[in-house]
């Protein structure tokens, strides 16, 4: 059967009027010519209906075969399905010039007045040349007019099945669908978008994604190449997408990366390989320049547009945490620097995981709950082996599934997993403790900290609060003014954090220095975190570290009244420092030479135990295939519910 009439069939079997119906198809033989696997030249299109950047990202994150092309087209003409095929309702109504939504879907107009309509409303082409558009519209309607369509239940493959959001529910399971023959498909393309295919040779890959600030990288090989095709590839590949699983609804992309590096080699005597070293958004995180001013009063979340909108590597928005939606700025900013290390900065501030995904930005908090449900993982649904329990959740092996996916929740039966063998010679405390009875260590940090930043703005935004070193005046209100030092203001801030502070500012960079962390550098800096500024040796100046390289302070009494205490740009020679208090706040501890806590009066704890409730959130993934071998897996890691401080590599 010809794509054409698939498609004809399809969309008659769903309803469709066969006036609307050829419309459609006028459309997509000017788009593609009814090849699903088409590549726009010069573009970023692909398939059936050309989609194009985040409508394309959508698709392939569910699939790319003609089915499941049939089924996204109709979930954005409809609105129906989305779940399950990842399309979300496009149609924008351009009436009275063109018929309405409901006159396509009711078969009013002719056939040329619907097919300007789709393409108007829909398509929305750039260059529509609608006179082909309307002549191929017209041969469909007479070549297909008349025929009797197909029930939805007349073929296997059009059964829909009601969506899980990719969960085994109990008695539910659907066989014949899950984890059954192998689907895979690895395209290169170049600057221009240009692909090609190069699934029929043998391919392997080795695929590393994690949400802990580090690039996601791939490493594809493919085997015996011709030189035509591989001289393209080393000259001018600049992209490679990786699509894999198995038959049915578990397949889709794994990878779309910029392409670093291409190196040929010999195997053996009779086999050549070309491997193609990749990073997830290599341009957009390393060459994107942030130039330009942002106005007093934006929050981090519209900076962060901001930066997406003005990116010329296209950047799309992933999960982005609400916590990027309160403090504002209280003055104008001038942006000037990579894109990367501002989005890294207000990830920082904020206490967010800040990481890319096939294209996708996402910066979310480890406390906020992940979108949809969790995945069921057993022997059924492919897990492989035993998991092992690891520090901060469990570690293990499944097969090769896109649906597991970098921030998503897993549901492991506990007694599939084997337990952490005990140290006898080390410490065994529990990861980001200080004593066997902390409560809630993962929610701490935030709190602490955006206490003190809370503090440090309300003062800095109030125009009754100046400066002052006057041992009368300092910490206290006199005739509704009320006056800070610079030493007085972080105390002040800090104890309505709930946290001790010494007073004067030798004393706290003598405090930090005993029993802290000191010379912290700006990029592993956090909001709350003390700023120190000297003359010579002797400590003159603190100010609290606010984020994205501004701090919160009192200033001086020689600056114009709404400037003495007041939030800007850090400046000069510093050292950042971070109190035990903080630390310890934090859910952290501090180091000593017996590796033990030195939390005094505090039992020796052991590790903390399997998730009561067996969810754990997937922190990073590995995904290992050979398209002509034995490897088709994933190893995950991940974190319990308990949460706790994860090593982090900054990009």
């Amino acid at each position: 059967m010809s794509v054409q009439e698939t498609m004809w069939k399809f969309l008659r079997a769903n309803g469709l009027p066969e006036t609307s119906s050829a419309a459609i198809m006028g459309n997509v033989e000017q788009e593609s010519s009814f090849d699903p696997n088409e590549y726009e030249t010069g573009g970023d299109g692909f398939g059936l209906f050309q989609w194009s950047y985040d409508r394309r990202r959508q698709l392939e994150a569910y699939g790319t075969d003609l089915q499941h092309q049939l089924n996204f087209f109709w979930s954005e003409l409809t609105g129906k399905d989305s779940s399950s095929t990842g399309g979300e309702y496009t149609w924008k109504d351009s009436t009275p010039t063109y018929l309405s939504y409901d006159d396509f879907m009711s078969r009013k107009g002719s056939v040329d007045q619907l097919t300007e309509t789709f393409c108007v409303s829909w398509e929305r082409a750039g260059t529509p040349m609608m006179q082909n558009r309307i002549k191929a519209a017209n041969k469909y309607y007479s070549q297909f007019s008349g025929t009797k369509p197909d029930s939805a239940n007349s073929q296997s493959e059009n059964i829909t099945i009601e969506a899980t959001n990719y969960q085994v529910i109990a008695n539910s399971q659907k066989y014949g669908d899950v984890l059954f023959g192998r689907r895979y498909r690895v395209t290169v393309s170049d600057a221009q978008g240009n692909g090609i295919d190069v699934s029929q040779l043998r391919c392997t890959f080795n695929i590393v994604k994690t949400i802990q600030m580090q690039p996601n990288t791939g490493e594809i090989v493919i085997y015996n190449l011709n030189a035509k095709t591989e001289n393209a590839i080393m000259m001018s590949g600049a992209r490679v997408t990786v699509e894999a699983g198995y038959e049915g609804s578990q397949f889709g992309l794994i990878f779309d990366g910029d392409i670093l590096q291409t190196i040929r080699e010999k195997e053996d005597s009779t086999t050549y390989k070309l491997t193609i070293l990749a990073l997830d958004s290599d341009r957009a995180l390393n060459f994107e320049i942030a130039n330009y001013s942002i106005v007093k009063g934006q929050t981090a979340r519209s900076i962060l547009d901001h930066i997406v909108s003005a990116s010329e590597n296209p950047v799309f928005l992933g999960s982005i945490s609400d916590k990027l939606e309160g403090q504002t700025l209280t003055r104008g900013k001038v942006l000037f620097g990579k894109a990367s290390d501002y989005i890294r900065q207000i990830a920082k501030t904020y206490g967010l995981q800040y990481y890319m995904d096939d294209g996708k930005l996402n910066l979310i908090h480890m406390d906020d709950l992940p979108e949809g449900e969790a995945f069921e993982l057993n022997p059924e649904s492919g897990l492989i082996g035993t998991p092992q329990q690891t520090d901060f959740g469990i570690s293990g092996q499944c097969l090769l599934n896109p649906q597991i996916k970098l921030n998503t929740l897993i549901h492991i039966d506990n007694s599939l997993v084997r337990a952490k063998q005990i140290n006898v010679n080390g410490n065994n405390t529990v990861p980001g403790a200080t004593s066997t009875n902390s409560d809630d260590i993962k929610q701490t940090n935030s709190l602490v900290r955006k206490a003190i930043i809370a503090e440090a703005k309300k003062l800095c935004d109030d125009p009754n609060v100046r400066y002052s070193e006057e041992e009368n005046l300092r910490g206290k209100t006199v005739d509704g003014i009320t006056y800070y030092d610079c030493s007085i203001f972080v105390k002040h801030c800090y104890e309505t954090a709930g946290l001790d502070l010494l007073d004067i500012t030798t004393n706290q960079w003598q405090q930090v220095k005993a029993k802290g962390l000191y010379n912290i550098d700006i990029q592993a800096a956090m909001a709350g975190d003390l700023v120190f500024w000297f003359d010579g040796d002797v400590c003159y100046h603190v100010a609290i570290y606010g984020g994205n390289n501004d701090v919160y302070a009192a200033r001086s009494k020689n600056k114009p009244a709404d400037e003495q205490v007041s939030y800007g740009p850090i400046y000069g020679e510093y050292k950042i420092g971070r109190p035990e208090s903080l630390i310890r706040a934090d859910g952290g501890e501090l180091p000593s030479a017996s590796g033990q806590s030195t939390t005094d009066n505090s039992a020796q704890g052991t590790f903390r135990g399997l998730d009561k409730d067996g969810i754990y959130r997937i922190i990073s993934l590995n995904f290992v295939g050979d398209t002509r071998g034995n490897d088709w897996f994933i190893n995950f890691t991940s974190i319990d519910q308990l949460g706790g401080t994860i090593p982090i590599v900054s990009n």
